[in-house]
């Protein structure tokens, strides 16, 4: 059905209202715009999910160029993440990216209606600036920015698509930024990392192999030496021990593991090595690094060096030696041997688990993070511990969550 974008308010086919969070309609004053698509699924499978996981969008464009209105212009939609009480939420039927610009009268249709919608609301049609919740914005963009991602996402089908978002913003007479060109993408308000120069960068790398004074012999079971010792920021000491996070390096060999540690500013407190060999490279294990967000502070960081779960499932060794650390660590500390609640941080968690809590990682991509849950099963079971698998965690359905525990969104 084709309207004339003056009459929107009233000329779209509209389903019924759909549900709405909890802000009164006389305080929505919409500053953006968030396009969506329905990343494959046609109209009614689309209604049915939102309906599902309780979504809802402004404007859903048909793959017909058929309009419908879900949720009145002066109320709040459900859909994005940091922006449903500024934003109207327009989704397109279809896939992603190249899939709906191969659809000429969709293209039309979206940039009729966006257009339109920027001119009555005096939205800039731009996408340059989404911390100032003014603009025209893809999906991606805001879960880049304020999280809200789904289980299982990866990068290339993350909706609508950034080549969508250009033809869009081109075809409605406005600009479009590639990412690198986002206002401060690569400061520190970004949920998914841009990882560029910072403050914290530029003070370099202090302490370490050949930069300070070789320490005293770590406990057992961890070994120290000076050709293993890491360089790293001086960022302080942990506030107070109460946790333990597990990584995989995603390298062959140790070495190689440090080499991007020190060329990216970041790096852990132990890393154990292939051959079951486990080594303190900060000077102290109290010494605090940067390697998960959201338990930098509180937790010791453990790399295990490995290209992925199966390798690391497959080196008996290397794991028995990863089990004498997390026990020697439990004891010495008190740190309970689950990973329950990773919001209390008293626990052994996995870096997969602390990036759904908390993003800051540039890679945050597919059903399970690093070291990998079958593993985390493994260590914390032979440890004499308890694994909690994900749908037990504690506030796992709390919107807190940048990784959220569902696999479709509007």
């Amino acid at each position: 059905m084709r309207v004339a974008l003056l009459g929107l308010l009233m000329a779209i086919a509209s389903c019924g209202p759909g549900p709405a969070p909890p802000v009164p309609a006389s305080s929505f004053r919409p500053t953006a715009i968030v396009i969506h698509s329905t990343s494959g699924l046609d109209r009614e499978a689309a209604l049915a999910a939102m309906a599902k996981v309780g979504g809802s969008v402004h404007v859903l464009v048909d793959s017909d160029g058929t309009l419908l209105r879900l949720v009145e212009l002066d109320r709040p939609a459900r859909a994005a993440r940091g922006l449903d009480d500024v934003a109207l939420q327009v989704s397109v039927v279809g896939g992603v990216g190249d899939e709906l610009l191969a659809n000429p009268r969709l293209v039309a249709a979206v940039a009729e209606v966006v257009d339109g919608l920027a001119k009555r609301f005096d939205i800039p049609k731009s996408n340059a600036r989404i911390d100032s919740r003014r603009g025209v914005f893809s999906h991606q963009q805001a879960k880049y920015r304020f999280g809200g991602l789904k289980r299982g996402e990866v990068k290339d089908r993350m909706e609508p698509g950034e080549e969508f978002m250009k033809a869009l913003l081109e075809r409605i007479g406005g600009t479009f930024c590639e990412e690198k060109d986002w206002f401060l993408r690569a400061g520190d308000q970004w949920i998914f990392v841009w990882e560029k120069s910072t403050g914290v960068r530029a003070r370099g790398l202090s302490k370490g192999r050949g930069l300070t004074p070789a320490p005293r012999p770590p406990m057992l079971p961890l070994e120290m030496s000076e050709d293993r010792r890491m360089r790293y920021v001086d960022r302080g000491s942990l506030k107070e021990v109460l946790g333990i996070v597990l990584h995989f390096t995603a390298t062959e060999t140790m070495e190689r593991a440090v080499e991007t540690f020190e060329r990216r500013f970041l790096g852990p407190s132990i890393i154990v090595d292939t051959d079951g060999r486990a080594w303190q490279v900060v000077d102290h294990l109290e010494d605090k690094v940067a390697a998960a967000a959201g338990t930098n502070e509180n937790c010791i960081q453990i790399e295990i060096v490995g290209e992925n779960e199966e390798a690391l499932l497959a080196n008996a060794p290397q794991r028995c030696a990863v089990v004498g650390v997390l026990k020697a660590l439990a004891a010495s500390r008190s740190i309970p041997l689950n990973n329950r609640d990773i919001d209390s941080l008293r626990g052994v968690f996995s870096h997969g688990q602390a990036k759904k809590r908390w993003g800051r990682s540039a890679w945050m991509w597919g059903d399970d993070f690093d070291p990998g849950e079958r593993y985390m099963k493994r260590v914390l079971e032979e440890a004499g511990g308890t694994y909690v698998p994900e749908k037990e965690w504690t506030g796992r359905r709390s919107e807190k969550w940048v990784v959220i525990d569902e696999t479709w969104l509007p």
